[in-house]
């Protein structure tokens, strides 16, 4: 089976491929659009993690790296995602007036591995992008 490069796949499919033939699908994705274990996941209906251990398993020669940013705009296009539509803005005068409830104090705590993008995830959940503020980490390693 000979991999389309420029085409989303399952993971089945995926796992169908020859070790080369894997290789070369993510490197180009990687590439093209600086693609990580998280678009993959995202891809592979899978979680990072899984992505990770799949690779790290199987020595496909491919790295990963972590905190790099995926071309959005474009993986979802290349994913077939629906582009996000920005809807214009109306004056303030006809904006609908909200319940005046937000977010003012949030808490999260994790353990066992470590995930990173997990722990992104989490905050993407709770703050918008706009909101302003401060955040405070602290963590316990253990192992050490």
């Amino acid at each position: 089976m000979a991999a389309d490069l420029n085409s989303p796949m399952t993971w089945q499919e995926f796992k169908a491929l020859e070790a080369g033939e894997q290789h070369d699908y993510l490197q180009h994705l990687i590439d093209t659009y600086n693609a990580t274990a998280v678009s993959f996941a995202e891809m592979f209906h899978l979680s990072a993690n899984t992505v990770r251990k799949y690779l790290a398993d199987h020595d496909l020669g491919v790295k990963l790296s972590r905190g790099s940013r995926t071309d959005s705009v474009r993986w979802n296009e290349f994913l077939g995602a629906p582009a996000a539509v920005e809807e214009p803005v109306e004056d303030s005068d006809s904006q609908p007036v909200s319940s005046g409830m937000q977010v003012c104090s949030a808490s999260m705590r994790f353990c066992g591995t470590i995930d990173v993008d997990a722990i992104a995830t989490a905050l993407k959940r709770i703050f918008d992008g706009k909101t302003q503020g401060e955040i405070d980490i602290s963590c316990t390693i253990k192992g050490q």
